[in-house]
């Protein structure tokens, strides 16, 4: 299974610009994950015309009608995505083989004990140290394939 992960999606950009590059790399996934803080719903709506999407509510905006939460099976693999893997780290640090999350705005792999966390990073606002615009495809097989996503800036366009 294929999945595109991104998060942080929040800021001044040109929208149609990111999801037409969304739509090149995320070619062929069979799900789009989204780790939460899409800022305007116009990134959904334009997610979800690429294919099924999956989202956890994150803080910007809080909205209730999306699950804080996603937990599930793919494949052999225990999956889990938060926003904020702050607010439940305890839960997250063990009993899943693989815990996706947003807020940071950072890319993260990185395994711990026995499991593995990834954070797409943001694909439009880098902060909190980062520097980069990010997101990620994952392939779940026999092992799980991270491939880390560069992001170029896409500047909202004025109109004259």
């Amino acid at each position: 299974m294929k999945i595109g992960l991104i998060a942080d999606t929040q800021g001044k950009f040109d929208v149609a610009a990111l999801l037409a590059h969304v739509a090149r790399e995320f070619d062929g996934v069979d799900e789009i994950w989204h780790a939460g803080d899409w800022g305007d719903e116009e990134i959904l709506t334009g997610l979800s015309r690429l294919g099924r999407i999956v989202v956890v509510n994150g803080n910007a905006p809080n909205d209730p009608r999306y699950p804080t939460t996603i937990e599930g099976t793919i494949g052999r693999w225990r999956v889990g995505m938060v926003h904020n893997l702050d607010k439940r780290r305890a839960r997250w640090a063990a009993g899943y083989d693989v815990v996706i999350h947003g807020h940071t705005h950072r890319w993260r792999d990185e395994v711990v004990g026995r499991t593995r966390f990834i954070n797409p990073g943001s694909a439009t606002r880098p902060q909190f140290g980062g520097t980069e615009r990010t997101m990620a495809r994952l392939t779940f097989g026999n092992e799980l394939q991270v491939e880390k996503l560069m992001v170029p800036k896409f500047a909202r366009t004025l109109a004259i």
